[in-house]
C-alpha cells in the first residue's frame, strides 16, 4: 500500500472524502462512545477488531465499541429497536436491505453530511450505488464487495495442456479435457434445487453475459419479462449437459451450497478441476489444499463477461446522538487503513486498484468492475425469493430427467408472467 495514498485521495474529484488525518477534537469536546454493531462471525473479524483498535487508539475522544450480531437477526433487532429510539449508531448492512430499511425510517439519510464535505467529494467512486438510494437519496455507504470467480487446479490444467477456458463453450470442451474417469471431474456447481441453490448465480451469469435477463424495466414503470424459451432452453441445455457428458457428477444435483464439502474439499484433493467460489470460500479451499489454487474470471458470454455483486454497506441509525462523529468513523471504516487489516474487497473501486491482493485471488479483481448488482430484480414487481425459487425448481427437473429443457423454460416463463401479473395489480 503506498504511503501517498490519502494525499492523492484528498484530491481526487470523484471519490468520498475520507478522513485518515481526522483529528476528534475538531468534532468531540468529551468523550463520545459510539457503538458499531456488524454481522461477520468472529472467525472473519479479527481484522476489523484490529481496525477499530487502531481508531480508538487515534482518537481518544471518540471510542468505538463493536457489537456481533448474526445476519439473521439483525434486521428484526432493527426494526424493534430504532423506533424505540434505540439501537447501535452505526450499522453493517447487506446492500439489499438498505433500501427496505430506508422505507421504513430505521437509516439516517446521509445526503447533509456528503454535503457537508469539501467540493469534489461524493460517492461516484463507489460500486452498488444503486441499492445505497431511495427516491434519489443516499441511505447507506457501499463497504464491502464480493462476486464469484472460477476457482481451479492449476496443477490439473498444466497436466492437460490448457490454458484456463475464455468462454463458456471453451469451459465445457476444457471440462471434457479433465474428466478423466477415475475420480476427477471437470467442472463442479451446485445444481441443486432448493430455493437458496447456488444454481441461481449460474443461471444469471450465462443469461447476462449473453445478453438476456429474466426480468427488465423496458419504460419507466413497465416490466416486462425478457428471456425467451430459447434463451432459457440453451442455459439448461448448457448446463445439463456437463451431467450428460460426464464432466460433472451427479451427485452435485444434490447439492445447493458452493461452500458444501463435495465442492470445497473436492477442489482442494483434486476430485474437482474447476468449480466457482465467492472469496471466503476459496480462501477455506486455499486453506484444506495441499497444492496451490487459482482463481480467474467468469466466462465471457456472446455479449459480455459478468458475474453479481454483492457486499455490505455502512448505514447509521437516525436515533445517533452523534451523526458527525458516527460518519467520520463510517469513513474510516471505508479507507485503507481499514482494508490494511480486514480481510475483505472493498466497494471503492479506487481502493480495490491501490490495494495489493495474492495472486491467486486475481479473478475477484478482474470480475468486481464489471459485476452488477440484482437491482434489476430487486425493484421489479416479483419477488426475488419467488424467482430464485422457480428457476431452481426447474433447473433441478432437468437436471434429474423430470422435463426437458423446453417443457422446463416454458413453465418458468408462465410462473414468471402470473408473478408479474400479481405484483403489477
Amino acid at each position: 500500500m503506498k504511503k501517498d495514498y490519502w494525499r492523492r485521495l484528498a484530491l481526487s474529484t470523484t471519490c468520498l472524502v475520507t478522513l485518515a488525518g481526522f483529528s476528534s477534537a475538531a468534532i468531540a469536546q468529551e468523550q463520545v462512545e459510539l457503538v458499531f454493531r456488524q454481522f461477520d462471525p468472529p472467525t472473519e473479524t479479527e481484522g476489523l477488531v484490529a481496525a477499530i483498535e487502531k481508531w480508538n487508539a487515534a482518537n481518544p475522544d471518540i471510542q468505538v465499541r463493536m457489537e456481533t450480531m448474526s445476519g439473521a437477526d439483525t434486521l428484526a433487532q432493527l426494526a424493534r429497536e430504532v423506533p424505540a429510539g434505540a439501537g447501535p449508531d452505526i450499522q453493517h448492512l447487506a446492500f439489499v436491505w438498505t433500501r427496505d430499511l430506508a422505507r421504513s425510517d430505521l437509516l439516517l439519510e446521509l445526503d447533509p453530511l456528503i454535503a457537508a464535505e469539501p467540493p469534489g467529494a461524493g460517492l461516484d467512486d463507489f460500486l452498488a450505488l444503486d441499492l445505497a438510494t431511495l427516491d434519489g437519496k443516499v441511505y447507506g455507504v457501499p463497504w464491502t464487495s464480493d462476486t464469484f470467480a472460477m476457482a481451479y487446479r492449476p496443477d490439473l490444467l498444466e497436466g492437460a495442456d490448457l490454458e484456463f477456458p475464455d468462454t463458456w463453450e471453451d469451459l465445457a470442451t476444457a471440462s471434457e479435457a479433465l474428466t478423466t474417469g477415475d475420480g476427477q471431474f471437470g467442472f463442479c456447481f451446485p445444481a441443486g434445487s432448493s430455493p437458496d441453490s447456488g444454481m441461481w448465480m449460474l443461471v444469471n451469469y450465462y443469461l447476462w453475459s449473453n445478453g438476456s435477463t429474466l426480468i427488465d424495466e423496458t419504460a419507466p414503470g413497465q416490466w416486462e419479462i425478457v428471456a425467451t424459451v430459447e434463451d432459457l432452453t440453451a442455459t439448461m441445455t448448457y448446463f445439463n449437459d456437463f451431467f450428460a457428458s460426464g464432466s460433472a457428477p451427479e451427485s452435485l444435483i444434490t447439492v445447493n451450497s458452493w461452500g458444501d464439502p463435495e465442492l470445497v474439499g473436492g477442489l482442494g484433493r483434486g476430485d474437482c478441476a474447476i468449480t466457482f467460489f465467492p472469496p471466503q470460500t476459496f480462501r477455506a479451499a486455499e486453506a484444506q489444499a495441499d497444492v496451490p489454487l487459482m482463481t480467474a474470471a467468469i466466462p465471457a458470454g456472446s455479449v459480455k463477461r459478468i458475474s453479481h455483486l454483492g457486499g455490505r454497506a455502512l448505514g447509521i441509525n437516525p436515533n445517533t446522538e452523534h451523526p458527525e462523529e458516527a460518519w467520520a468513523f463510517v469513513q474510516y471504516l471505508l479507507g485503507p487503513d481499514t482494508f490494511a487489516t480486514y480481510n475483505q474487497y472493498p466497494a471503492q473501486k479506487s481502493l480495490v486498484a491501490e490495494l495489493d491482493f495474492p495472486e491467486s485471488e486475481a479473478g475477484y479483481v478482474e470480475m468486481m468492475p464489471v459485476a452488477q448488482t440484482y437491482e434489476r430484480y430487486i425493484s421489479s414487481p416479483i419477488a426475488v425469493s419467488s424467482m430464485t425459487a422457480l428457476v431452481n425448481r426447474e433447473f433441478g427437473a432437468v437436471f434429474s430427467g423430470q422435463r426437458s429443457p423446453e417443457e422446463a423454460s416454458k413453465a418458468i416463463l408462465t410462473e414468471l408472467q402470473d408473478l408479474l401479473a400479481r405484483g403489477q395489480n
